[in-house]
């Protein structure tokens, strides 16, 4: 499971020796053929940046033989099939490599620079939440992680209530009445300590949405016992086994993550809709969002996961630009000048566009509601002109 700390590392790694080697390769993980080939392609096109790259000839010896580590390292991998994607950084020179397995697609591509090209980790890693599952009785506790389709136990978690001894000299209904006052005072003892130890994992990161597992009625009992601001991001109580299995907690929980998302994607796709419908602070359709981009006004981004479209990007900024809108012969980036080229996929530029513009991405499973708002769409910062208007009302006053 890539943790927080591993992904802040990637984001300030910067090569002192060699090259800094970003892959991603999307795709059937478990075809090795088909992954030899993708490789191939991109360490050839690969090679082309590095003759462009003011290297030594050491340096571009070990950038060379550490393309055929990673290329070796991939087609060794054996991920299982619920792996849909390889995200490999690699610096041999600083003996540096990390291979990170997705359960989500993303577009391949080779990056070598000084830096770890990481934007993409970053946009799919943000659209995942770092779920905590707590499993709980009157006496135990379990505590979980669950982040992109895996599964980790804190083991050092586990939680028992200690009962205490009843005097023996007591008559039968005395020492009744007495045994279960205890039993309650140690439940509710329990399930303070085990929500003072979930609150100090909320507090450290360790996860920003909650699941709760247990029998009836108990999880809706200890749900009341919980640190407020955790009880707000609590998203399912379930009926499972406190001695379940991870394999059977996993799938419990990718269960109730995905209905949640579900639910909060139809709410701001409809919110999207209201705006747009209003004329307000959204826009739809694959050229109005372009121009949102381009001016630097994505907010939010909504994408049907698969949702593709020819189009061109500019050679120096990567800013994306709608075909209609260039002109044969007169392609200029709008926002720097410079050359635009052709791409098959342009949206994955507008996906990138929207990551460097500090914007929320959000990529939709096919629904009705994405396909009525043209496949693409976003909440905007700014509307076209409004800016202008406030000036001439201010010069106006005045």
């Amino acid at each position: 499971m890539i943790t927080d700390g591993e992904v802040n590392a990637l984001l300030n790694y910067n090569a002192r020796q060699g090259v800094a080697i970003s892959l991603y390769l999307n795709g059937d993980t478990r075809n090795k053929d088909s992954r030899d080939i993708e490789i191939k392609d991109l360490i050839k096109n690969a090679r082309k940046d590095l003759s462009n790259l003011n290297i030594d000839r050491a340096c571009l010896q070990s950038a060379e033989e550490n393309l055929e580590h990673i290329r070796d390292s991939v087609l060794a991998d054996n991920s299982p099939s619920k792996y849909k994607a390889i995200a490999v950084f690699s610096n041999s020179a600083e003996n540096f490599h990390r291979i990170y397995r997705l359960p989500i697609h993303v577009k391949s591509r080779l990056v070598i620079d000084t830096t770890f090209y990481v934007r993409p980790l970053v946009v799919l890693l943000e659209e995942h939440s770092r779920i905590g599952v707590v499993l709980i009785d009157s006496r135990h506790a379990r505590f979980f992680e669950v982040y992109v389709g895996e599964i980790l136990e804190h083991i050092d978690f586990s939680t028992a209530a200690k009962s205490s001894k009843t005097p023996l000299l007591e008559t039968f209904m005395k020492r009744e009445k007495r045994l279960a006052q205890k039993k309650e005072e140690e439940v509710r003892r329990h399930f303070s300590l085990v929500a003072d130890l979930l609150k100090t994992h909320f507090l450290k990161g360790h996860f920003d949405r909650l699941i709760i597992g247990a029998k009836k009625p108990l999880g809706d009992h200890f749900a009341r016992a919980l640190y407020p601001k955790l009880h707000k991001d609590l998203i399912g109580i379930s009926e499972i086994d406190i001695h379940a299995k991870e394999g059977e907690i996993l799938a419990m929980v990718l269960s109730i993550e995905k209905e949640y998302e579900l639910h909060e994607e139809n709410k701001l796709l409809r919110r999207i809709m209201n705006e747009t419908e209003k004329d307000g602070y959204a826009v739809r359709g694959l050229k109005r969002v372009i121009e949102a981009a381009q001016d630097y006004s994505l907010q939010t981004l909504a994408v049907a996961d698969d949702f593709t479209q020819p189009g061109f990007v500019c050679s120096a900024c990567g800013m994306p630009h709608f075909s209609a809108d260039v002109p044969e012969g007169k392609g200029k980036c709008v926002s720097c000048g410079e050359q635009l080229i052709e791409v098959s996929d342009v949206v994955d530029q507008v996906v990138d566009a929207a990551a460097s513009q500090n914007a929320i991405v959000r990529h939709v499973q096919g629904t009705d509601l994405i396909a009525s708002l043209e496949n693409i769409a976003a909440i905007i910062k700014f509307r076209k002109g409004e800016f202008v208007k406030m000036e001439e009302a201010v010069e106006t006053e005045s």
